[in-house]
């Protein structure tokens, strides 16, 4: 076997019967991507370990981000980490209807209504103990069901069994 040829800045062969080896001319950027969890369905003990309003660039809407831990029947040890989603709209600021989720999310967080001008701030979420339905998410931003991809969810939280009230 020859010496391998470089290829030129042309693109053409300049000795097509030896074997071409092409050298990358800056090391390729690793790609990553998150794995979710995936339990079974059903209701959990669970810990909410951050909460936050974020923008959601794809869909253009805010969103408040709740991340819980969720525990074993000794409230120990995490067996998963999954995230509860809230909707606050489409505008140019994050606002909640009192129709919304998030509305009646923070009240059964905060033990009641909020009083006139209060700020709904996700912190009335965070670092408290919860009992959590989990749900499968089984379809993919274009609608295609995969049960290889599917992944679990906080679709809603039952009770809060530590802090708020009034």
């Amino acid at each position: 076997m020859g010496e391998p040829v470089r290829i030129p800045r042309g693109g053409a062969l300049t000795q097509p019967d030896k074997p071409v080896i092409v050298f990358p001319t800056a090391r390729d950027p690793e790609v990553t991507w998150k794995t979710y969890d995936h339990i079974a369905p059903g209701t959990y003990p669970a810990y909410s370990r951050s909460a936050r309003i974020v923008r959601d660039s794809h869909y253009k809407r805010w969103l408040c981000l709740v991340q819980f831990d969720i525990l074993d029947d000794a409230l120990v040890d995490s067996i998963a980490q999954l995230a509860w989603f809230l909707n606050l709209g489409h505008g140019e600021k994050p606002h909640a209807g009192r129709r919304s989720k998030y509305w009646s999310a923070w009240c059964l967080a905060n033990g009641g209504h909020p009083l006139r001008n209060a700020r709904l701030s996700p912190s009335v979420f965070l670092r408290r103990q919860a009992t959590v339905v989990v749900e499968d998410v089984w379809r993919d931003h274009q609608g295609t069901v995969s049960t290889e991809a599917a992944y679990s969810k906080i679709e809603l939280v039952l009770s809060w069994n530590t802090g708020g009230g009034k």
